[in-house]
């Protein structure tokens, strides 16, 4: 095993990044995470305010996909700079400076954010991680170092195994994922360049997925930053410290706040989210 730096510290809070949820497949040791990106486990972990990447047979390409993963490409500092006027929004970028939002792969969080459906951040990391050991390729050492299943494997092991190990009512959504993605009913890689109504329009196809999910997808999987995902958290942050009407469903809500903030609608909506919840 070798390492290599990434960037200083401050750039980039681990915790609230690799384990606020956003991803469900980091694992919190002493001194870093371990986790899977496209199908090769990597530590990353903090020392004397530098922060460093581990794995096998590390190398450029390795630095560079870990490094597009965690975003570190995206100036926090120009978008915090937008709000500085905003005592709220100015107070949650520096509290919580360093959060970043992860560059994930689609699929995967497809099925994740479909089993976020009235869950919790536990409950859904038990969830995928079993989903993985039981239907993923064992490629480290660690216990949870597994691919993550496609939608074949997922297929093959079937509504009633997912219900069995705890994906509930949701099990019928996966599976109706998996068809509509092997049917090409859904083009993954294609929704990376529609705009966002048809992105939306495309991933609310599926069985189960409204707004708020297919927000969190996009966000998330598809690195969009014009989504604006509202939960009961950001909903809580929208109307109690930014004014928003009460009145206002959740759709509603985050149609005005997309308008309002742009390009930098999903990184206002992770911060109120982080902020709000913690």
């Amino acid at each position: 095993m070798n390492n290599k730096f990434l960037c200083n510290s401050i750039e980039i809070d681990l915790s609230s990044t690799l384990d606020g949820g956003q991803s469900f497949r980091w694992h919190k040791f002493e001194n870093g995470f371990n986790g899977v990106i496209n199908n090769k486990p990597y530590f990353i972990f903090q020392e004397n305010k530098k922060i460093f990447v581990e794995a096998e047979e590390l190398n450029s390409n390795d630095v560079n996909l870990v490094f597009n993963y965690l975003s570190l490409d995206v100036d926090l500092r120009k978008i915090s700079k937008k709000f500085e006027n905003n005592l709220y929004l100015n107070n949650l970028f520096k509290k919580y400076y360093g959060l970043r939002i992860l560059n994930q792969d689609p699929w995967e969080t497809i099925v994740s954010f479909i089993t976020s459906s009235v869950s919790n951040i536990l409950k859904i990391k038990k969830n995928i991680n079993d989903l993985c050991v039981l239907n993923g390729e064992k490629i480290g050492k660690n216990i949870y170092d597994y691919t993550f299943p496609d939608p074949i494997k997922i297929i093959n092991f079937g509504e009633n195994n997912l219900r069995k190990i705890g994906f509930g009512f949701r099990s019928p959504y996966i599976i109706d994922a998996c068809k509509k993605v092997i049917n090409g009913d859904i083009l993954i890689n294609n929704i990376y360049d529609l705009n966002y109504d048809d992105a939306l329009h495309q991933l609310t196809k599926i069985n189960g997925v409204g707004r708020k999910v297919a927000d969190c997808i996009l966000t998330y999987g598809y690195h969009r930053k014009d989504v604006f995902a509202v939960d009961r958290w950001v909903r809580r942050g929208l109307i109690n410290k930014l004014g928003y009407n009460e009145k206002l469903q959740n759709d509603k809500l985050s149609i005005k706040a997309r308008k309002k903030y742009g390009n930098e609608s999903s990184y206002i909506q992770q911060y109120i989210f982080f902020g709000e919840k913690s």
